[in-house]
């Protein structure tokens, strides 16, 4: 986002000092915002002065471009200091890991109690915790640089730009990955990320792709640092994994104190650790400028190297000749020549089947199951033994028709029996497989051509048909993941697209809700497909927003809105799954009025008034669900 430049700032006693310019570059200049985040990084870190955070001496503009004059730390960032370390098969003490992470938390601890002029609370969350962004000085100092995508409480920036400068993605939280609400502690989990690796020398969270991180991220995965644990000190790892919760309540409340929870492992003195530490970062900044001495650099310098600009290693697509491909039916029929983009959707819509053959390029017919990028786009169900050849729902464990009560009934019965399995919901020729684990829906296909990925990007307007046939096009060099071939070409950021995916799945559960006729038919026991996007949803989040769209459309009307005056009761005998349940807080008080006769409004109004309640149509969702599963009627 930025260029770094030497300079000198004139001081009014003493000999000129070395600073860094930072200004935008002028690409990203002329982005939307980009001139606000940028004051805005200005603003921000002009609050925080700390040992622990490189200092802001000054900011203006030269002909229209922004600059900002930060203190230059001579010595290297943490992810050289890193690299160099596993380069030569070394590792820190356990207590300089310690000593360091507690630095980065003394400056986090600034930055997130910082106050305006007035004394106000600015509430500063940094957003983007890592390695590059931790400077070591060859004297042992530790500072937090680059407020470029920090965030204020009061402040609030356009969606799009935030998501395209939003961390590194190792080190994002979960709630960043998700989209949710992100305060402080997510700085905190970020800085467990680093804690975690310094000690275990590799990355936490690591997959075959940036999709693949975010996903581990999402999901906070950090087995592996629990299988690490034996190696650390007893109650040192137990800290760390604190910081990596996905609960964000389970996290430290502060930086202060996950630094106090740690003191006991900083075991050494802070001038002993403080001196370790800058013996190591001078080594480094030696052969540096041993280095560039050789390349005909000036002897001597203090200032960094000159920027690395990397190659563009994105796919070359002018010169990729499209493949043509023949399919074989069981009855020997034959279909095509077809390109690649409508071979995916054929086989994802369920035209051409898993059992059938294909012929690529001209060649020998193979079965499509040998076609590795190919058959991972069949849908799970036509794989699973269980459910290939279903004929009848007479096969099925259970079976429903959404005139009676839409797909609430299905789910809501599902979520409180904690059910594993795949719900096959058909309408008309619109085929939907919604798998839930425990009870949760945890994967959602559809044969429809519109809910395919890159339609829902096109019609998004994230990427353009033509970036969507270009990607399609060299699809079979990423194994035929739209998502990777997507990111590897530059068309989307990583952790957008994620974002994106996740709500497209979202958004072909929430239209089961609004369907008025069709079969859900359930399989017990069939797990969810290991290839596919996996949902981490709130199912009784999900529940309400699927009542909301079904009240909208007019499906709840005569059930719950007409009734307002007419009273229900709690059942005469709850079924035992319901009454262990774990139902949200105003479902369980609402079935507690409910043991006395209340009308619907009345019922309404009571969960209305429930702490943290904003929603006065709230309670007639509420009822709806109650209703659903049988744990109340109607007087």
């Amino acid at each position: 986002m930025a260029e770094v430049f030497r300079a000198l700032e004139p001081r009014a006693v003493g000999e000129p000092r070395v600073v860094v310019l930072k200004r935008m570059l002028p690409h990203i200049a002329n982005e939307s915002n980009a001139q606000e985040m940028f004051a805005e990084e200005a603003r921000l870190a002009g609050h925080v002065t700390h040992p622990n955070v490189v200092h802001v001496l000054g900011h203006g503009e030269i002909e229209g471009q922004p600059y900002l004059t930060l203190e230059y730390v001579p010595g290297c960032d943490l992810w050289r200091l890193n690299r160099r370390l596993t380069l030569e098969s070394k590792r820190l003490e356990h207590d300089l890991v310690v000593y360091l992470v507690r630095q980065i938390l003394s400056g986090l601890e600034a930055v997130h109690t910082a106050t305006d002029d007035g004394g106000s609370a600015l509430g500063i969350v940094h957003r983007d915790i890592s390695p590059s962004n931790v400077l070591i000085s060859i004297h042992g100092d530790v500072k937090i640089a680059d407020f470029g995508i920090a965030r204020a409480d009061s402040n609030a920036f356009d969606a799009d730009t935030v998501a395209r400068a939003n961390g590194k993605l190792g080190y994002l939280a979960p709630e960043q990955v998700s989209g949710g609400h992100v305060d402080q502690r997510a700085d905190l989990f970020s800085t467990g990320v680093i804690a975690a690796e310094l000690f275990m020398r590799r990355p936490l969270f690591a997959g075959g792709s940036e999709l693949a991180v975010l996903l581990a991220i999402r999901d906070a995965e950090v087995h592996p640092f629990v299988e690490f644990l034996p190696q650390l000190p007893e109650g040192l790892g137990a800290v760390i994994l604190n910081a990596l919760s996905m609960n964000i309540e389970e996290r430290p409340p502060t930086a202060r104190a996950f630094w106090a929870a740690l003191e006991p492992w900083q075991s050494r003195p802070e001038e002993v650790l403080r001196a370790e530490l800058a013996a190591i970062v001078g080594s480094i900044a030696t052969e540096n400028r041993a280095r560039r001495t050789s390349a005909g650099e000036l002897a001597g310098s203090t200032m960094p190297p000159n920027p690395v600009v990397l190659a563009d290693d994105h796919p070359n697509t002018t010169n990729v000749t499209p493949l043509e491909y023949k399919i074989r039916k069981p009855n020997g029929a034959t279909v095509g020549p077809l390109a690649y983009a409508k071979i995916v959707e054929s086989v994802a819509t369920g035209q051409i089947d898993g059992n059938d053959d294909i012929s690529i390029a001209g060649g020998d017919f193979q079965p499509l199951s040998s076609v590795k990028d190919l058959y991972r786009h069949v849908p799970a169900s036509r794989m699973t033994p269980t459910t290939t050849r279903v004929e009848s729902a007479a096969e099925a464990d259970r079976s429903m028709d959404f005139e009676d009560g839409g797909f609430v009934a299905a789910l809501i019965r599902t979520l409180v029996t904690r059910r594993t399995g795949l719900w096959l919901c058909e309408q008309g020729g619109v085929r939907k497989e919604v798998y839930t684990k425990h009870g949760a829906p945890a994967f959602v296909t559809s044969n429809l051509a519109g809910e395919l990925l890159g339609e829902y990007l096109v019609k998004k307007r994230v990427i353009n048909r033509s970036e969507l046939d270009m990607a399609l096009a060299v699809m079979p060099r990423f194994e035929g993941k739209l998502g990777d071939t997507l990111v590897a070409l530059g068309l989307v950021e990583p952790l957008d697209l994620f974002q994106h995916i996740a709500e497209q799945v979202r958004e072909k559960l929430l239209d089961l809700f609004t369907w008025a006729s069709g079969t859900a038919t359930f399989y017990e026991g069939v797990d969810p497909p290991s290839s596919g996007f996996p949902l981490s949803l709130d199912a009784w989040e999900i529940l309400d927003r699927g009542l909301q769209r079904r009240i909208a459309a007019g499906f709840e009307s005569t059930l719950i809105l007409e009734r307002g005056q007419d009273p229900v009761v709690q059942a005469d005998r709850i079924d035992t799954a319901v009454a262990t349940a774990a139902l949200p807080e105003d479902l369980r008080a609402a079935l507690r009025l409910c043991k006395t006769p209340h009308t619907v409004e009345e019922v309404a109004q009571f969960v209305a008034e429930q702490p943290g309640n904003t929603d006065p149509q709230r309670g007639y969702r509420v009822t709806a669900m109650l209703l659903s599963l049988g744990a109340i009627h109607w007087a």
